[in-house]
C-alpha cells in the first residue's frame, strides 16, 4: 500500500477522512513559497473573508490519490452576492446550484493550483478535457469554443511533454470579464508559461470547468464555503 504523501512536512494522504481534512487545513495555512513579481498576484481588487474564498484538495477519484490543492478568491461584488445567498443556510442541491451560478458570473477572480503529485502531459490534458466538456454539457461555453481552446492546449503546455508536472509546480489564473491570464510556475520558481487570452469564452471555460455539474472541482469548492461556518 502506498504511504501517505507528505507535503512541506504536512501529512496529506491517509484513509481517515477527518485526518485528511485536518491535513488540508494545515497545508493551506502554511506560508506559500515566494511568488515572483511577474506572477499574477494583483489581488487588491479582491475581497477578504468567509464569502470571498473557496479552497479544496483534489483527489483522483478512483484511487483516492491526492493531486492538487486549489485556492480561489473573488471580488467584492461576488463575495457580497454569496454572503446574501448563503447566510446561515444549510447546503442543499438547489443552493449549490445557486452558488455555482454566482461564481460563474464573477468578473474579477484569482486562483492558484499547486500540484502535490507529478503527472504526465496526457494525464493533465485528459483531466482538463473532461472538466471542460462538463462546461459544454451545461451550456456554459459552446462546442466551438471548447474545440478552439482545447486545440491550442497541447501547444501551450508542450514543455510538459518531457518535463512532466512535478510536485510543487503551481498554476496561477487571473480572470476578468473578458480575459484570462495563465502562469505556470515550476517548483524551483521558474516561469514556464505566461499567457494572456482575450474573449469572454476564456474565463468562462476555466470557471465552467470548476463549477459545471459533475466537474472534479465543483462539490469541494462549494462545500468549503459552507465549512467555514461549521
Amino acid at each position: 500500500m502506498r504511504p501517505p504523501l507528505r507535503r512541506r512536512g504536512v501529512l496529506v494522504g491517509g484513509r481517515n477522512p477527518l485526518m485528511r481534512a485536518l491535513a488540508l487545513l494545515a497545508l493551506l495555512a502554511l506560508p506559500s513559497p515566494a511568488i515572483p513579481q511577474s506572477v499574477p498576484d494583483d489581488t487588491l481588487t479582491l475581497a477578504t473573508g468567509r464569502y470571498a474564498e473557496m479552497h479544496m484538495l483534489l483527489e483522483k477519484t478512483i484511487f483516492k490519490v491526492d493531486v492538487l490543492t486549489m485556492r480561489l478568491r473573488f471580488d467584492t461584488v461576488t463575495a457580497s452576492r454569496l454572503a446574501t445567498l448563503v447566510g446561515d443556510r444549510a447546503l442543499t442541491r438547489s443552493l449549490a446550484d445557486s452558488v455555482a451560478r454566482v461564481a460563474l458570473r464573477t468578473e474579477d477572480s484569482w486562483a492558484v493550483l499547486e500540484f502535490v503529485r507529478g503527472a504526465s502531459l496526457d494525464q493533465f490534458l485528459g483531466g482538463v478535457r473532461k472538466d471542460m466538456r462538463k462546461a459544454v454539457d451545461a451550456g456554459i461555453i459552446s462546442e466551438a469554443d471548447f474545440r478552439m481552446i482545447f486545440r491550442g492546449m497541447p501547444r501551450w503546455y508542450a514543455f510538459l511533454a518531457d518535463r512532466r508536472i512535478r510536485e510543487g509546480d503551481r498554476m496561477f489564473y487571473r480572470l476578468t470579464a473578458d480575459a484570462l491570464r495563465t502562469v505556470y510556475l515550476g517548483m524551483e520558481g521558474e516561469i514556464l508559461l505566461d499567457q494572456t487570452d482575450v474573449g469572454r469564452e476564456r474565463p468562462l471555460a476555466v470557471l465552467g470547468s470548476w463549477f459545471a455539474p459533475g466537474s472534479s472541482f465543483r462539490k469541494k469548492l462549494i462545500e468549503s464555503l459552507f465549512a467555514a461556518s461549521d
